[in-house]
Protein backbone atom coordinates (compact mmCIF):
# COMPACT_ATOMS: atom_id res chain seq x y z
CA UNK A 1 0.00 0.00 0.00
CA UNK A 2 0.89 3.52 -0.74
CA UNK A 3 0.12 6.63 0.08
CA UNK A 4 -0.44 9.01 -2.92
CA UNK A 5 -0.38 12.69 -3.82
CA UNK A 6 -3.51 12.92 -6.60
CA UNK A 7 -0.99 13.69 -9.00
CA UNK A 8 0.98 11.22 -8.91
CA UNK A 9 -2.37 8.57 -9.71
CA UNK A 10 -1.90 8.35 -13.40
CA UNK A 11 -3.99 9.76 -15.53
CA UNK A 12 -6.91 6.74 -17.52
CA UNK A 13 -7.10 4.97 -13.84
CA UNK A 14 -9.89 3.33 -12.60
CA UNK A 15 -10.67 4.85 -8.58
CA UNK A 16 -12.49 3.75 -6.14
CA UNK A 17 -14.10 6.07 -4.34
CA UNK A 18 -14.81 5.57 -0.75
CA UNK A 19 -17.97 7.93 0.99
CA UNK A 20 -16.35 10.22 3.19
CA UNK A 21 -14.89 12.03 -0.13
CA UNK A 22 -18.07 12.67 -1.53
CA UNK A 23 -19.43 13.49 2.14
CA UNK A 24 -16.49 15.92 2.62
CA UNK A 25 -17.41 17.48 -0.89
CA UNK A 26 -21.22 17.82 -0.20
CA UNK A 27 -20.70 19.62 3.56
CA UNK A 28 -18.05 21.50 2.65
CA UNK A 29 -15.34 19.94 5.17
CA UNK A 30 -13.29 23.03 5.57
CA UNK A 31 -9.98 21.07 5.65
CA UNK A 32 -10.42 18.45 2.57
CA UNK A 33 -13.14 20.55 0.49
CA UNK A 34 -10.60 22.23 -1.92
CA UNK A 35 -8.64 19.23 -2.52
CA UNK A 36 -11.72 17.02 -2.75
CA UNK A 37 -13.28 19.29 -4.68
CA UNK A 38 -10.21 19.13 -7.45
CA UNK A 39 -9.79 15.50 -6.88
CA UNK A 40 -13.52 15.28 -8.25
CA UNK A 41 -13.25 17.34 -10.91
CA UNK A 42 -10.39 14.77 -11.93
CA UNK A 43 -13.12 12.21 -12.57
CA UNK A 44 -16.00 14.15 -14.09
CA UNK A 45 -13.47 15.51 -16.64
CA UNK A 46 -12.16 11.90 -17.03
CA UNK A 47 -8.85 12.01 -16.15
CA UNK A 48 -9.61 9.11 -13.92
CA UNK A 49 -12.74 7.04 -13.87
CA UNK A 50 -14.01 6.63 -10.93
CA UNK A 51 -16.17 3.68 -8.96
CA UNK A 52 -18.76 3.14 -6.26
CA UNK A 53 -20.33 0.75 -4.90
CA UNK A 54 -24.30 0.42 -3.34
CA UNK A 55 -22.40 0.55 0.59
CA UNK A 56 -21.16 4.17 -0.90
CA UNK A 57 -24.38 5.20 -2.18
CA UNK A 58 -25.92 4.41 1.27
CA UNK A 59 -23.18 5.79 3.17
CA UNK A 60 -23.60 9.22 1.46
CA UNK A 61 -27.37 9.39 1.57
CA UNK A 62 -26.86 8.33 4.94
CA UNK A 63 -23.94 10.68 6.40
CA UNK A 64 -25.91 13.83 4.59
CA UNK A 65 -29.34 13.23 6.01
CA UNK A 66 -27.80 12.46 9.20
CA UNK A 67 -25.91 15.85 9.61
CA UNK A 68 -28.84 18.43 7.79
CA UNK A 69 -31.36 16.56 10.26
CA UNK A 70 -28.47 17.21 13.27
CA UNK A 71 -28.04 20.70 12.36
CA UNK A 72 -31.97 21.64 11.56
CA UNK A 73 -33.15 20.10 14.68
CA UNK A 74 -30.39 20.56 17.14
CA UNK A 75 -30.00 17.51 18.27
CA UNK A 76 -26.50 15.06 18.78
CA UNK A 77 -25.47 12.84 15.97
CA UNK A 78 -25.44 9.84 19.04
CA UNK A 79 -29.41 10.97 19.22
CA UNK A 80 -30.29 10.85 14.98
CA UNK A 81 -31.56 7.11 15.23
CA UNK A 82 -33.62 7.76 18.35
CA UNK A 83 -34.96 11.04 16.78
CA UNK A 84 -35.42 9.66 13.24
CA UNK A 85 -37.87 6.58 14.06
CA UNK A 86 -41.00 8.30 15.14
CA UNK A 87 -39.66 11.90 13.12
CA UNK A 88 -39.45 9.59 9.90
CA UNK A 89 -41.18 12.71 8.12
CA UNK A 90 -38.19 15.07 8.71
CA UNK A 91 -36.43 12.93 5.60
CA UNK A 92 -38.12 14.17 3.28
CA UNK A 93 -37.29 18.16 4.49
CA UNK A 94 -33.83 17.35 3.66
CA UNK A 95 -32.58 18.52 0.08
CA UNK A 96 -31.09 15.29 -1.57
CA UNK A 97 -30.54 16.60 -4.82
CA UNK A 98 -26.92 17.80 -4.41
CA UNK A 99 -25.95 13.97 -3.40
CA UNK A 100 -28.14 12.39 -6.15
CA UNK A 101 -25.80 14.65 -8.40
CA UNK A 102 -22.73 14.15 -6.94
CA UNK A 103 -23.56 10.24 -7.25
CA UNK A 104 -24.90 10.14 -10.70
CA UNK A 105 -21.85 12.29 -12.24
CA UNK A 106 -20.18 11.79 -15.22
CA UNK A 107 -17.24 8.99 -15.38
CA UNK A 108 -18.40 7.67 -12.21
CA UNK A 109 -19.49 3.95 -12.44
CA UNK A 110 -21.56 2.08 -9.66
CA UNK A 111 -20.16 -1.55 -9.35
CA UNK A 112 -23.01 -3.98 -8.91
CA UNK A 113 -22.63 -7.27 -6.99
CA UNK A 114 -19.76 -9.03 -4.32
CA UNK A 115 -18.94 -12.36 -3.73
CA UNK A 116 -19.71 -13.08 0.05
CA UNK A 117 -17.08 -15.34 0.77
CA UNK A 118 -14.77 -12.67 -0.76
CA UNK A 119 -15.80 -9.92 1.95
CA UNK A 120 -15.28 -12.44 4.70
CA UNK A 121 -11.79 -13.56 3.43
CA UNK A 122 -11.30 -10.04 3.52
CA UNK A 123 -12.20 -9.07 6.72
CA UNK A 124 -9.99 -11.83 8.44
CA UNK A 125 -7.26 -10.92 6.42
CA UNK A 126 -6.95 -7.44 6.59
CA UNK A 127 -8.97 -7.00 10.06
CA UNK A 128 -11.52 -4.33 8.65
CA UNK A 129 -15.66 -4.21 9.09
CA UNK A 130 -18.32 -5.51 6.90
CA UNK A 131 -18.40 -1.81 4.57
CA UNK A 132 -15.08 -1.57 4.24
CA UNK A 133 -14.40 -5.22 3.11
CA UNK A 134 -17.23 -5.39 1.00
CA UNK A 135 -15.39 -1.70 -0.90
CA UNK A 136 -12.22 -3.78 -1.26
CA UNK A 137 -14.38 -6.93 -2.90
CA UNK A 138 -15.89 -4.15 -5.29
CA UNK A 139 -12.03 -3.09 -6.15
CA UNK A 140 -10.92 -6.89 -6.67
CA UNK A 141 -13.90 -7.93 -8.50
CA UNK A 142 -12.84 -4.08 -10.58
CA UNK A 143 -8.94 -4.79 -10.80
CA UNK A 144 -9.21 -1.67 -9.37
CA UNK A 145 -5.82 -0.74 -7.48
CA UNK A 146 -6.53 3.22 -6.78
CA UNK A 147 -8.61 4.21 -3.93
CA UNK A 148 -9.45 7.76 -2.38
CA UNK A 149 -10.16 7.27 0.99
CA UNK A 150 -9.26 9.13 4.26
CA UNK A 151 -9.72 5.92 6.05
CA UNK A 152 -6.98 4.73 7.51
CA UNK A 153 -7.78 1.48 7.79
CA UNK A 154 -7.17 0.56 4.26
CA UNK A 155 -3.63 1.35 4.83
CA UNK A 156 -3.09 -2.60 6.42
CA UNK A 157 -4.48 -3.76 2.59
CA UNK A 158 -1.13 -4.37 0.63
CA UNK A 159 -2.85 -4.14 -3.16
CA UNK A 160 -4.12 -0.73 -2.64
CA UNK A 161 -2.74 2.65 -3.74
CA UNK A 162 -4.30 5.20 -1.54
CA UNK A 163 -5.21 9.12 -2.18
CA UNK A 164 -5.94 10.70 0.90
CA UNK A 165 -7.10 14.33 0.81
Amino acid sequence: MNNLKQEIIPPDSDVFIDSNIFTYHLLGHKRYRDSVKDFLIKIESGIYTGYINEVVVSEVYHNFIRVIICDKFNIQPVDFIRFIKPNPEAIAEVDLSKVTAILSMKNLQLIHGIKIDMVEENMKMYNLLSSDAIHLSSCKLQNIEYMATNDSDFERVDFLNLWMP
